[in-house]
C-alpha cells in the first residue's frame, strides 16, 4: 500500500500525517501526530484512524528542534507497524514561496538553492521547514519530496492588492504583500461543496482564526485579497502578534524607547496581541473563561478588528454571499463567532444560536441573508493531494 507522508514544521512544533494513496489520489487518513512545545515543554499527541492515540510517547529524549522531532516521529511510525518503504512521497508545508514559487514542486538541488534565498522573507518560519526537508531528503533520496507554499494560493490577487506604496526598486527585490494560510484556504475551496452540499459561493469570506489569524476574500474560488501581507505579522490581532500597526509607532519605539531590530521582532511576534491586551494569556479559551476585565477587553478587541478587516475584504469582492470560520478559534470558540457575526449584522448575517453553540457545520440562522459555515482546517490533506500529482 503506497502512502504519502505530510510534514508541517513550525518554530516549536512538527505535525505529520500519513495518507493512503488510492487510485492515484490522496485517500484515507491513516495516522498522524504532533510534537508541540519543542524547546520548552515538549508534548506529543497523535491520532490513529480518527481516534486519539493513548499509548506512550515516542521513546528517547524529547526533541530539541523540528529536525529531531522528525527523527522521533519516524521511530513512532515504525513502532506503529508502518512500513516506511511504502512511503511514495513526502509533502512539506513551506510558509513562504516568495515570487519564485507559485505552485507546489518537487525539490531538487536547484530548487533547494532557491529556497535558501527565500529564507530572509520569513526567517522565523522557513528555516524550520527547510531543516526537516533536508533531513528527510538525506534519508529518502529516491522518492519525490514536494514543497507546498502557503503563499501560492494568493498569487491570483491583482497588483493593487499586492503592491506596497514604496519605490519600484523595493518591489523588484520582493517587498510586496504575499498572504499566508493558503494551504487551508485551498482546502476550504476544494472541499466546500462536499462539506456543505452547496455550490461554492461566488463571494466567500473565510476567517482562519488560530494562534495565527488571517481572513481572505475568495471570489469565484480565487484569492483576491487577504489580511496578512509581506509577513504573517500583518492583519488581524493574533495570540502574541500585533496584526496591523501604524509603522510610525515602530519608528517611535526605536527613537524614544531604544528598541533595536531584535527587540522589535520579539515585541511584535512574541509579546503582543491577545497576550498584551489581556496581560493574562495568548490562549482564547483561557480568555473566554476569565472574568478579568482585561481578558474581556482582549476578546472584544480581537472580534472588533476581525470584523473591521472583513469590511475591506468584502469591498474587494464587491459584496458577500457566505462566511466560513476555520482554525482552532474559528472552529471551537462559539462566543467569538457570535461577536464577529454581530458586528456584521448590517449585512443581514445572523447565527442559529443552537447550531453555533453545538459547533455545527451550518451556523447561519433561517433568516440570515448569508450562509455561515464552520469547516475544520486540514492543511495536511491539501499537502497529500498535491503530492499525488508528482507520483508516477
Amino acid at each position: 500500500m503506497a502512502t504519502v507522508l505530510t510534514l508541517n514544521a513550525g518554530s516549536s512544533s512538527l505535525k505529520f500525517s500519513l495518507y493512503e494513496i488510492d487510485a492515484g489520489c490522496a485517500g484515507r487518513f491513516l495516522l498522524g501526530g504532533q510534537w508541540a512545545g519543542i524547546g520548552h515543554q515538549p508534548s506529543f499527541t497523535a491520532n490513529i484512524g480518527g481516534k486519539p492515540y493513548e499509548g506512550a510517547p515516542p521513546q528517547g529524549n524529547p526533541p530539541i528542534d523540528p529536525r529531531t522531532a522528525l527523527v522521533s516521529a519516524h521511530k513512532w511510525l515504525v513502532d506503529q507497524g508502518i512500513n516506511i518503504d511504502e512511503i511514495a512521497a513526502t509533502s512539506h508545508r513551506i510558509v513562504h514561496g516568495g515570487t519564485t514559487f507559485s505552485a507546489p514542486c518537487v525539490i531538487g538541488d536547484q530548487q533547494r538553492v532557491a529556497l535558501d534565498l527565500i529564507q530572509r522573507l520569513a526567517p522565523l518560519h522557513v528555516p524550520h521547514g527547510l531543516a526537516v526537508l533536508d533531513e528527510i531528503r538525506a534519508h529518502f533520496p529516491h522518492i519525490p519530496h514536494i514543497a507546498c507554499f502557503d503563499t501560492a494560493f494568493h498569487t491570483t490577487q491583482p497588483d493593487a492588492a499586492t503592491r506596497l506604496p514604496l519605490p519600484q526598486r523595493f518591489h523588484d527585490k520582493g517587498y510586496r504583500r504575499y498572504g499566508f494560510h493558503g494551504l487551508n484556504y485551498e482546502h476550504i475551496v476544494d472541499t466546500f461543496t462536499d462539506t456543505t452540499a452547496r455550490p461554492l459561493p461566488s463571494r466567500l469570506l473565510v476567517f482562519h482564526l488560530g494562534n495565527g489569524c488571517s481572513a481572505t476574500a475568495i471570489h469565484n474560488g480565487m484569492s483576491v485579497a487577504t489580511t496578512m501581507g509581506f509577513t504573517p505579522l500583518d492583519g488581524l490581532v493574533m495570540g502574541t502578534r500585533t496584526g496591523s500597526i501604524d509603522p510610525g509607532v515602530l519608528l517611535a519605539l526605536m527613537r524614544d524607547e531604544g528598541l533595536d531590530h531584535d527587540a522589535l521582532e520579539i515585541l511584535l511576534y512574541k509579546q503582543s496581541g491577545l497576550l498584551a491586551l489581556s496581560e493574562l494569556s495568548s490562549d482564547m479559551k483561557t480568555l473566554l473563561a476569565s472574568n478579568d476585565k482585561n481578558a474581556k477587553r482582549a476578546v472584544e478587541h480581537f472580534c472588533y478588528w476581525a470584523a473591521r478587516h472583513a469590511g475591506s475584504l468584502i469591498t474587494a469582492m464587491g459584496g458577500l454571499d457566505a462566511i466560513v470560520f476555520t482554525g482552532g478559534i474559528g472552529e471551537n470558540a462559539s462566543a467569538v463567532r457570535e461577536k464577529i457575526v454581530s458586528h456584521l449584522s448590517w449585512l443581514g448575517a445572523t447565527l442559529d444560536q443552537k447550531q453555533n453553540a453545538a459547533n455545527a457545520t451550518q451556523l447561519s440562522g433561517s433568516n440570515s441573508q448569508l450562509t455561515i459555515w464552520r469547516i475544520p482546517a486540514n492543511e495536511e490533506l491539501t499537502l497529500a493531494r498535491h503530492a499525488t500529482n508528482f507520483i508516477s
